[in-house]
């Protein structure tokens, strides 16, 4: 029963196209016990010794098989002939976290593996989803885009300037909503132009288009984890995320440093495995204090997944943000949003509803604008898209906290947090399409000017 629920859920996520078709099965996570080198090795060895029984085995019952025929000659069976290959692929963190992800498609040698003195434990390599949606036609009216960029740049040029405080045309209603404490005009917001100076958000997603006019520079692609894809942006939600983080005229935080790791593919979909390798490029490359990561996917709970986001954010010191998801589901069903060291966001939409689609519960901390979010797209150095989704959601909120990380230094990642919580606005939204029973934490996202 609880292999079939997983197979349902995990069938049930968005996505924008089909999955990669090759990717370990498998992820072996080792006790402290072994290294990079000698888990690599203690899988080909225990592999050797797994195959070598089997085919003794096979021989054997089909000697035994023939004798009973009354045939003479017992079959001999080549083990380096059979033995298939393994590709074995090191997710080594540091000497308290090593994991080797493989294709183990013989599942009695998964379980033979895991009755070994060095392995703590194997779990499946999952799939994990972008949360993205494209927007019912209906939802369309109440705010429509200007087709040019440029266009747009001028009409949401500055109305009004206050010293780093700027009042500007809203170009997408989010923007306006999060500086507000009681919904009123959506069409302009007030903006300090030097939020997010020096913070760098990492952007665990399907890559930036470093390109766009609205990233003035300051996006840049660090490293790909998805096999056969080059290292731009080729499915948008990436641009679309990274956009509203810190686009110049779409962006919540307009002076971050967007760094672009790949780990979804074109289609949205990522694996443990790949989340697992963005979040150690992470922690090895990012300073504590000035670094955030966005995480806008969803997927099946792990042990692994939040092993790595515990390190991540408890002894690495970095501040995690995630989509709830897009399942009007408990976001307590699911990883990332279920783990207790990040900051799960879900949406909202412009009648300060939240959306029927994002996932509610205790496990989310606070609502952000997600229904209709316009930001930057992929295609063109101007290109723009209307999306919605808890996806759209999370990057209104790291905003916040990388506006906050700019002007304040904060001793743990939970400081962080409570702030990003206590600025919210209290109960000013509706759960009318929920029908989902657990405690819901009624605070929409604001953002202090």
């Amino acid at each position: 029963m609880k292999s079939t629920a997983l197979l349902t859920v995990t069938l049930a996520f968005i996505s924008i196209g089909h999955a990669q078709s090759t990717r370990p099965t498998h992820i072996i996570k080792f006790k402290h016990t072994l290294n990079a080198t000698t888990a690599h090795d203690f899988i080909l060895t225990n592999h050797r010794a797994y195959t070598l029984s089997q085919t003794d085995r096979q021989s054997f019952l089909l000697h035994k098989k023939k004798i009973k025929r009354r045939r003479s000659q017992p079959l001999s069976t080549n083990s380096t002939d059979t033995e298939p290959k393994l590709f074995l692929d090191s997710l080594y963190v540091d000497d308290t976290f090593t994991a080797v992800a493989g294709i183990f498609p013989d599942g009695q040698f998964v379980d033979y593996l895991h009755r070994q003195g060095n392995v703590e434990y194997v779990e499946t390599n999952q799939i994990y989803k972008a949360q993205m949606l494209l927007p019912l036609q209906e939802y369309r009216s109440s705010h429509t885009p200007i087709q040019s960029y440029t266009e747009r740049r001028l009409v949401s040029s500055g109305l009004e300037k206050r010293g780093l405080l700027q009042n500007a045309v809203s170009p997408s209603w989010g923007q306006a909503r999060i500086t507000q404490r009681e919904r009123g005009d959506m069409g302009s917001y007030t903006f300090d132009e030097a939020a997010g100076d020096g913070i760098h958000v990492y952007v665990l997603d399907t890559g930036v288009n470093t390109e766009h006019l609205d990233f003035g520079g300051r996006a840049f692609a660090d490293v790909n984890f998805v096999d056969g894809e080059e290292d731009q942006d080729l499915g948008g939600h990436g641009t679309h995320v990274a956009g509203k983080i810190a686009g110049q005229l779409y962006g919540v935080s307009k002076k971050v440093t967007i760094h672009s790791v790949k780990i979804l593919d074109k289609s949205g979909d990522g694996t443990t495995a790949q989340m697992i390798k963005g979040l150690t490029h992470v922690m090895q490359v990012a300073v504590a204090g000035k670094s955030l990561i966005n995480l806008s996917l969803s997927g099946p709970k792990s042990r692994l997944i939040d092993e790595i986001l515990r390190k991540t954010t408890q002894e690495y010191h970095i501040p995690i943000f995630v989509a709830a998801g897009n399942l009007a589901s408990d976001a307590c069903f699911f990883s990332p949003a279920s783990n207790p060291h990040v900051f799960a966001v879900g949406a909202s939409d412009i009648n300060d509803d939240v959306a029927t689609y994002s996932d509610v519960g205790e496990c989310v901390r606070i609502y952000a604008p997600g229904s209709e979010v316009e930001s930057t797209w992929i295609g063109t150095q101007t290109e723009t898209r209307i999306l919605d989704g808890t996806s759209m959601a999370s990057p209104h909120v790291i905003g916040i906290a990388a506006a906050l990380l700019s002007k304040k230094s904060y001793a743990t990642v939970e400081d962080l947090y409570r702030d990003v919580v206590d600025i919210g606005t209290m109960n000013t939204l509706s759960f009318k399409w929920s029908k989902i029973t657990s405690r819901n934490n009624n605070r929409l996202a604001f953002l202090q000017t």
